[in-house]
């Protein structure tokens, strides 16, 4: 896909087609590299340009670039008489970009008039000419444009479009620790929301498991106004959501089955299982699954009633590590279809954001799980309270 940029936008293969030497990583960072500078004895060196691109909603660079600076990995860069260009150097910090890109210089220039570069062919130009235009006053021949044609790195990357946010706002390597193969169970209101979340991770699978038609009164609590077009004919739940994430995550898998006992054993693939169902017997069959096969996995339960036209209630998150004696599982989720303690999550009332919410609970808990975000309480059980407005956290 790097390559596959390069050659279909039009400014970034006119700086290939002039001669520079150009380098993809993660699909959106482009290095520029063997660009001419004059060092501080005078000497000259060849160091890289580093940028995150700024694209458009069709992944081609965005014209103009809203973002003006550059990294720099060579040593300080400096004008012909060896004084630093303190012109363009913002710092000289050394940082790491993307994942294992190092640097030690960050610049900015701003072009005059709007400060934004309108394009990306513009931005490098003008960058090697700063830099080039001090070593050729020393040699004629230093020019960034040496004709070498680099191998772009492909990226792993699973999504269907190019992630500038995570190389954008430096969170590669903590991107990265959201890996490997989950599984969401029941897309009826809080599963739909926790697919459109996780479909903006890294993961590499995501199996969305339910048997249900979609429905019109589904659509009132799912994320996203609805796509007619797919949704027509009552699909499965499964197949118009895979159909409708596809456009962003190329690893959504849909599987339009219940979970049973007869069929649990597959899910012994998976790194992680959301559990979104509303009957205590379903639960029950898949949490003995999980805990089984030593799946660590997030039950999630919302419970809403209705008094004097006013809703109350509250949502629930639970977390499974891997371990986890069965005695104490059981102390924490209900598995009743008809028991009073059932009633408390098994109500027919939802709402779309108290199912945003309680996705959210569940995909905030799992990233804390695989430390993408820092975990200093490590709870079992968050319930969020309606009418106090306020989470609850138990542990063990």
């Amino acid at each position: 896909m790097s390559a596959d940029l390069i050659s279909r936008d039009p400014h970034l293969k006119r700086l290939l087609d002039e001669g520079f030497e150009l380098e993809m990583r993660e699909l959106v960072l482009l290095l520029v590299h063997s660009v001419p500078y004059v060092k501080r004895d005078k000497s000259l060196g060849r160091g890289t340009l580093v940028c995150t691109l700024s694209l458009d909603t069709q992944g081609l660079t965005s014209t103009p670039q809203t973002d003006h600076t550059m990294w720099f990995t060579g040593e300080t860069p400096c004008h012909r008489d060896g004084t630093p260009m303190t012109n363009i150097i913002h710092n000289s910090n050394e940082a790491t970009v993307g994942s294992d890109i190092k640097v030690y210089h960050y610049f900015s220039s701003k072009p005059e008039g709007t400060g934004q570069y309108a394009n990306i062919y513009d931005k490098v130009v003008t960058y090697e000419s700063h830099l080039g235009a001090a070593a050729r006053s020393h040699d004629k021949t230093a020019n960034a444009r040496t004709g070498v044609t680099l191998a772009s790195a492909e990226d792993d990357s699973p999504f269907a479009i190019p992630d500038s946010a995570s190389a954008r706002y430096g969170i590669v390597i903590a991107n990265r620790k959201l890996k490997g193969r989950i599984a969401i169970i029941g897309l009826g209101g809080t599963g739909a929301y926790l697919l459109d979340l996780a479909a903006k991770t890294r993961v590499a699978e995501i199996h969305i498991y339910d048997d249900d038609q979609l429905l019109n009164h589904n659509l009132f609590r799912s994320p996203g106004a609805p796509e007619l077009a797919l949704a027509k004919n009552f699909p499965r739940k499964v197949d118009y959501y895979a159909a409708l994430y596809a456009r962003i995550h190329k690893g959504v898998k849909p599987h339009a089955t219940r979970v049973k006992a007869d069929n649990i054993d597959e899910f012994a693939g998976y790194d992680f299982v959301f559990v979104c169902v509303d009957k205590g017997s379903s639960r029950r069959v898949i949490a003995e699954g999980l805990v089984r096969l030593g799946i660590p996995f997030v039950d999630t339960g919302i419970g809403l009633g209705l008094d004097d036209n006013t809703l109350d209630g509250c949502a629930r998150a639970t977390f499974i590590a891997p371990g986890t004696p069965w005695a104490e599982v059981a102390t924490h989720l209900s598995f009743g279809d008809d028991d009073e303690e059932a009633d408390v999550y098994g109500t027919e009332i939802q709402t779309a954001e108290l199912n945003a919410l309680n996705a959210i609970m569940a995909i905030m808990r799992w990233k804390r799980w695989l430390t993408f975000y820092r975990d200093e309480r490590n709870e079992r059980n968050a319930t969020y309270m309606i009418e106090g407005n306020n989470i609850t956290n138990r542990g063990a």
